[in-house]
């Protein structure tokens, strides 16, 4: 049992669970625009994920010895394929990707640690919650020199969701972060940050009804994730359970992907 839950601990501290919760992300929105499916743009969004991850996270775990290889080996395999990969980009993806890699070094800026964007409760959730949309939603579009009014209200319905999914693991670390002052309920109050996160779901709510005229599969989908996240925001405490932020809520695409993969299983058959 205590091996099992190593294996469980390495698969999240390791952020491997984060990267396939974006893949799970990337793939609503193909769902949403209707695009083909390219499995090779998949594995790239989740070694992007990886290794940024991994870069940001500071380690204070331990995982099984045995797996520390299988680790590394993910990390040299991660590491090639993206730089292969981004040679077959286009020019505006190759610059979306010098973008990401920007913010991701000043988020955590390893030389000058008290101008990191994340030292600022807000350009820390916004700049998350940026990069998570611009990777899922605009990065890898072929649709990007015509980009549709569809599309764009995709984008920030993705936007206010994940700034409120930040706010959950804000509220999550107010003590840990309550000492650097880098967290928003740490400034501005936990109940306001709970206040702020129920909002912005429903901001998000309106541009998917902007983009849906009528209520389809995808609709009650994405609404069955946001009233999951509400619950989330009302229960989350400081120092909630690992599980409870790192494993159960970055896995709340998953809760669309199930009901719009069952429904073509039912229709196939």
């Amino acid at each position: 049992m205590k091996q099992f839950q190593k294996l469980i601990s390495g698969y999240v501290n390791e952020n491997f669970h984060v990267s396939f919760m974006l893949t799970i992300y990337f793939e609503l929105t193909n769902f949403y625009t209707q695009r083909i499916i390219i499995f090779e743009e998949y594995v790239f969004i989740f070694f992007l994920t990886f290794l940024s991850y991994n870069y940001l996270r500071k380690r204070k775990y331990n995982t099984i010895k045995q797996l520390n290889l299988f680790f590394s080996s993910i990390y040299f395999i991660g590491i090639l394929y993206t730089i292969i990969y981004f040679f077959y980009l286009d020019l505006i993806n190759k610059f979306f990707i010098i973008i990401l890699t920007v913010l991701s070094f000043f988020y955590k800026n390893p030389f000058i640690l008290n101008s990191s964007l994340r030292k600022n409760p807000i350009i820390k959730i916004l700049t998350i919650s940026f990069c998570w949309t611009l990777l899922t939603c605009i990065f890898l579009n072929p649709n990007l020199p015509k980009i549709s009014k569809f599309e764009i209200f995709h984008f920030f319905e993705r936007l206010f969701f994940l700034i409120s999914v930040c706010l959950v693991f804000e509220i999550k670390d107010y003590n840990e972060d309550f000492s650097f002052q880098m967290s928003f309920p740490n400034k501005y109050g936990i109940t306001t940050t709970r206040i702020l996160a129920i909002f912005f779901t429903y901001v998000s709510l309106y541009f998917l009804l902007q983009g849906f005229k009528e209520f389809s599969l995808y609709v009650i989908s994405v609404l069955t994730m946001s009233l999951l996240t509400q619950i989330s925001i009302l229960t989350v405490k400081p120092k909630s359970h690992f599980y409870f932020t790192r494993f159960w809520t970055e896995a709340l695409p998953i809760v669309p992907f199930l009901i719009l993969k069952i429904n073509l299983l039912l229709d196939f058959f």
